[in-house]
Parts: structure tokens; C-alpha cells; sequence
């Protein structure tokens, strides 16, 4: 093993780490907030109980999280636009990519009041994009000077779309109106970690046995061998995370690691009705969908990279890159993940 791959896995398994301990800050922050624990809610604000509370019972860490994560990300995307002489509307995008990325947990809370369509955590995105087009539009109107106004605009709008309405996905699974206590922690712990096994299978197993080129136009280093590695990765982790409890049963771990596994997978596990699809064929299903989408938006990030003359989207971690490097495939699977678990499966 090269000194490469060794950072690679290091910096890996500690960027891993790290983030489950956030999710984890998060799950013990919301449970308290909740009142499960302590008997106590914050009394802050309108209501009998408080909309702080509310709001911490419905997220904190996660949803800060991922809107630092979403700026940054409009942030290298800028940079590759410059790149490009792309001249985005940059200050109104990342406003817009905020309140996108930041609504659906705000709502949860009742901040936005107490009727269907300001709780529905995918109505405010729908209506931050329409203004994200009309708004564009205008800004260019403003600037008067139509040269370059499909690319400006249009490139605006896509920055907004892919780092804000796609992550978005990943808010309304953690902060979901109907998401009980804290499982929306673990449902988007979960999407994240399946879709990034996919990431590990398709790096490990292309580097051992990769031979035929994926999409050499695109990522050169990409290979068929190591794509079917991917999809195989995350359906073997999503179904270990489906059988975790009694596998840990079986084995007679300690009491205190089946109430987590528990914990973590009760709403993953998606306890079949009679005559429906079993947890572990669910499972599979899952781990390639997010596999799928994750693939292609490593590659769609490739793309961009790649008309921008960038080896990497930015500097944050080392034999990684930037913020988009690292989060390229979650932002495709997310949205796929809030589909499977809320319209399909009536999970949350």
C-alpha cells in the first residue's frame, strides 16, 4: 500500500469519525431538547413548550452542518465558474442556497407558522427556487449587458440547484415535520454512509482490478470493475446495517450496543407489512440506488472540474480536495434516499 492510499484511508477514517460523532452530538441534543431524558423542554419563545426547543428537538448540528457544508460548496463552484469567465450573480446565490438549505429545519419548528404548507419541508425550496430563477433573471436585467446571459444566469440557477435545493434533501431527512424524535439523524447517518461505501468499494477494488475505463472522457481513473465494486459495497453495507440487531444478538454483544444498533436502524430496518418486500430486499435496493446516484454525481463533479481546468474543487483535506470532492455523492443521493424513504416506503 502506496503512501497515498495510506493518507487516503487516515484522513478518511477520521473525516468518517467526526462525523458520526456530530450526528451523534445531534441525536443526544435533540433527545434532550425533547425531553425524553431530562423531563425538560426550553421554554423560549411563542407556544406552551417554545420554538427553540422545538427547533433543537428537530436538529441542530446536523442542519448547521450542512448549510456550512452547502456554502462552501457555492463557494468552489464560483471559483470553478470564474475559472470558466462565468460571471454568476455570486452574493444573491449563496443567500438563496441558505435559506434553501435552512427552511425545511426551520419549519419543522413552527417558525414559519403552524399551517400544512409552512411544516411541509419541501414547500419553502419549491418557492426559494422559483425566486432563485425570477431573482437571476432580474440581476441580469439589472447589469445590463446581455452578453454571456444564458451562461450567467443559467449558471446562477444551477449553483442554487445543486448545492442548495439537493441538499435540501438531506435537511428534510433529518428535520422532517413527521420524522419521530430523533430517527432523522440516523435515516441521513445512514444515506450518507452507504452512499460514501460506495465511494471506498469503487476506489478499492478499481485499484486492485480496474481495467476497463467507466468514462475516460470524464474521470480517467474510473473504471467498470470498480463502479460494480461500488454498487456492491453499499448494498453489503445498507443490508448490514438492516440485520445489524440480530446479528449483535446472535453474537451476544452487550446490552448496550444492541439498544444503539436499535436505535440507529429502527426506521431504516422498514418493518415489512404483510406481503410486502422484506427489510433486507429493501435494504439491497437502497444501497444501489444511493450507489447510482452517488456514481453519477462524482461524475457529474468530474465534469465540472474538469471544463474548469481543476484537478480539485478546493483545499480542505488532503488526497480528497475540497467540499464538493468530498460531498459530490451525497448531494446526488440524498434526494433519491428522501424519495425511497418518504414516498415509497411511507418510512418517515
Amino acid at each position: 500500500m502506496g503512501k497515498p492510499m495510506i493518507q487516503r484511508v487516515a484522513y478518511g477514517t477520521l473525516a468518517i469519525t467526526t462525523l458520526v460523532l456530530l450526528f451523534v452530538l445531534d441525536a443526544e441534543i435533540a433527545k434532550w431538547a425533547g425531553g425524553q431524558e431530562c423531563g425538560l423542554r426550553l421554554r423560549l419563545g411563542p407556544g406552551p413548550d417554545g420554538w427553540f426547543g422545538d427547533l433543537l428537538h428537530h436538529g441542530s448540528v446536523v442542519p448547521l452542518l450542512l448549510l456550512a457544508v452547502s456554502l462552501r460548496g457555492a463557494v468552489e463552484m464560483r471559483r470553478m465558474a470564474v475559472a470558466k469567465a462565468i460571471r454568476i450573480h455570486a452574493t444573491f446565490a449563496f443567500v438563496m442556497v441558505s435559506l434553501i438549505v435552512a427552511t425545511p429545519w426551520l419549519c419543522a419548528s413552527g417558525i414559519f407558522g403552524d399551517g400544512i404548507a409552512a411544516q411541509e419541508g419541501l414547500y419553502w425550496p419549491l418557492v426559494w427556487l422559483a425566486v432563485t430563477v425570477a431573482g437571476a433573471g432580474s440581476l441580469q436585467v439589472l447589469r445590463g449587458d446581455p452578453t454571456d446571459a444564458f451562461r450567467d444566469t443559467g449558471t446562477t440557477i444551477m449553483l442554487v440547484v445543486y448545492v442548495g435545493f439537493l441538499t435540501s434533501f438531506g435537511v428534510m431527512l433529518r428535520s422532517g415535520i413527521d420524522t419521530p424524535h430523533q430517527e432523522g439523524v440516523w435515516l441521513l447517518l445512514i444515506t450518507v454512509l452507504v452512499t460514501k461505501a460506495s465511494d471506498i468499494g469503487a476506489y478499492f477494488v478499481g485499484s486492485a482490478i480496474g481495467r476497463h475505463k467507466l468514462s475516460p472522457g470524464i474521470s480517467p481513473g474510473k473504471s467498470v470493475e470498480g463502479a460494480i465494486g461500488g454498487l456492491l459495497a453499499s448494498a453489503m453495507t445498507a443490508v448490514a446495517f438492516a440485520s445489524a440487531v440480530s446479528v449483535l444478538k446472535t453474537l451476544h454483544a452487550p446490552e448496550g450496543a444492541v439498544l444503539f444498533a436499535d436505535e440507529l436502524t429502527r426506521s431504516f430496518r422498514m418493518q415489512a407489512a404483510a406481503g410486502d418486500s422484506s427489510p433486507i430486499l429493501r435494504a439491497v435496493i437502497f444501497g444501489v440506488a444511493m450507489s447510482v446516484a452517488g456514481q453519477l454525481g462524482d461524475l457529474f463533479e468530474s465534469c465540472l472540474k474538469r471544463d474548469a481546468g481543476s484537478k480539485d474543487s478546493g483545499r480542505i483535506m488532503p488526497q480528497y480536495g475540497g467540499i464538493l470532492d468530498l460531498i459530490d455523492s451525497p448531494v446526488f443521493s440524498m434526494p433519491v434516499a428522501w424519495f425511497l424513504l418518504t414516498a415509497v416506503w411511507h418510512v418517515v
